[in-house]
């Protein structure tokens, strides 16, 4: 079988695969050896990577291929699996680093490239008010979105069309998609869309303020969201639910080994994994939350609806306290109560500060007034005697999964499905987990490059990355 495998990095090579090996003669064509290849890809808002090794075995007399200005800046990245898609990438990305040195023979080039997921484009893209409106008295480009009605698609629409009129690159949109998919739906949405009212913005980086929606939605729902940019470049939020009722990954992972099978039409593929564990990292809870509001508007900074002056600390919130006045309104847990300190010096909503105060409270401790579990395991392998439906001859990238009334073929393992994992010993018993990040790597044996799958499932954020959003940011 072929190598269904290829890589494109615009500029180079003019578009061509650099997974192909060269021709002999053909001494200053680039190519990546396969096995220098790792991919990370997320699906919860923290971007993943790529990185390969370059080798041009004679450098041109116009210099090497990554001479500056010869490639483009920030290239886009693509990795594809044909049996997946011939269309649709593994991995969206852009270069960050190359970094590179002599090959041995003193002729050539050998070159590590350094590219992160797409998601990492919104850190980089800059939403403003532009040159309009801007008064005297501004202090900062500030804007506002929406209305008393508007939902966080309408905020996360508004801000997704913003960028589309002030960036005018043809590359950018390439990684980070904002144009319309129907009607004025901007990005692709799961959930309930969440009444949030008027947003106000101050120039700032698009996942900043994609925050700032996350954290009201989430203060209001008591439910966090993720964000992220797909491989096909487009933008994807939504609530953290509860698990579907079946599984959407390639295999289910268990630890019996009576239980392996790799599955049919008829029957789940069920794969014993390598390096299964659980990690409950207790470093980042925090149940008591102290906000630093600016004094000249402490009198709004109330436990009461405003304008009736507060009656205790107004700037405290604690997990287990009555929503939205006194915390977060979660149920209680044993332990010490671990606090932090806020800084949030401006906020918007003058006749209501203290129900934001809330709603920050709400949205962080959903995500923080527990330890935050990871599952991660390993898969790896490959069942030669079967080298077709499904394709394991390159590993178990490949699998039936249980869709609740059939076997669907799953052709690869990808961040946003959810696994099915049944460990005991481990407390998981048949239990459904998001799939929050893939890792692979690629291994020669028998001749075949064999693909290692690193899964890291159930992930909660550590933390609510704006933390700032709700209350006037930075």
């Amino acid at each position: 079988m072929a190598n269904p495998f290829s890589l494109i990095v615009a500029g180079v090579d003019s578009g061509a695969n650099l997974l192909d090996l060269p021709a002999p003669s053909a001494t200053t064509t680039p190519y990546v050896e396969l096995g220098s290849l790792s991919i990370s890809m997320s699906g919860d808002g923290s971007a993943g990577g790529m990185n390969f090794v370059v080798i041009q075995p004679k450098t041109p007399v116009g210099g090497p291929w990554w001479k500056s200005g010869g490639v483009y800046d920030n290239a886009r990245v693509q990795f594809f699996d044909s049996r997946y898609s011939a269309s649709a990438p593994i991995f969206l990305g852009f270069i960050t680093n190359i970094e590179g040195e002599l090959l041995e023979n003193g002729l050539g080039t050998r070159a590590t490239v350094q590219a992160a997921q797409a998601s990492a484009w919104l850190q980089n893209t800059i939403i403003r008010n532009g040159t309009t409106g801007i008064r005297a008295t501004s202090f900062v480009d500030s804007f506002t979105l929406g209305s008393s009605t508007s939902t966080d698609r309408d905020i996360i629409n508004g801000l997704l069309a913003r960028v589309y009129t002030q960036v005018n690159d043809a590359t950018t949109r390439q990684i980070l998609d904002t144009s319309v998919i129907s009607g004025s739906t901007r990005a692709i949405y799961t959930g309930s869309a969440q009444t949030i009212g008027k947003q106000t913005f101050k120039a700032t980086t698009l996942q900043s303020a994609i925050d700032q929606v996350v954290e009201e939605a989430g203060g209001l729902t008591s439910t966090q969201y993720r964000f992220w940019v797909d491989n096909s470049a487009r933008l994807n939020y939504g609530p953290v639910t509860a698990a579907p009722s079946v599984a959407t990954a390639p295999a289910e992972i268990v630890t019996d080994p009576a239980s392996a099978q790799t599955g049919s039409t008829g029957a789940a593929t069920r794969l014993l994994a390598r390096d299964l564990r659980v990690n409950l990292d207790h470093d980042n809870i925090v149940k008591g939350i102290f906000v630093m509001a600016d004094s000249a508007y402490a009198r709004y900074d109330s436990n009461q609806t405003w304008p009736t002056a507060p009656t205790n600390d107004p700037y405290f919130r604690t997990y287990t306290g009555t929503y939205s006045r006194n915390g977060a309104g979660l149920a209680s847990r044993n332990g010490p109560l671990p606090h932090e300190v806020f800084s949030a010096p401006k906020i918007v909503k003058k006749a209501d500060r203290g129900a934001d105060i809330g709603l920050l409270a709400r949205a962080t401790m959903t995500s923080r007034a527990q330890p935050r579990r990871t599952v991660t395991f390993t898969v790896a392998g490959a069942d030669l005697a079967q080298t077709s439906n499904p394709d394991w001859e390159y590993g178990y990238s490949q699998g039936y999964a249980y869709n609740g009334s059939t076997y669907d073929l799953i052709k690869a393992w990808l961040p946003g499905q959810y696994v099915k994992l049944t460990a005991p010993s481990l407390d998981l018993s048949s239990a459904i987990l998001f799939v929050a990040s893939v890792t692979m790597r690629f291994a020669e044996g028998g001749g075949t490059y064999q693909v290692q799958y690193e899964i890291e499932a159930d992930f909660r954020r550590q933390y609510l990355r704006g933390l700032r959003g709700i209350i006037g940011g930075e």
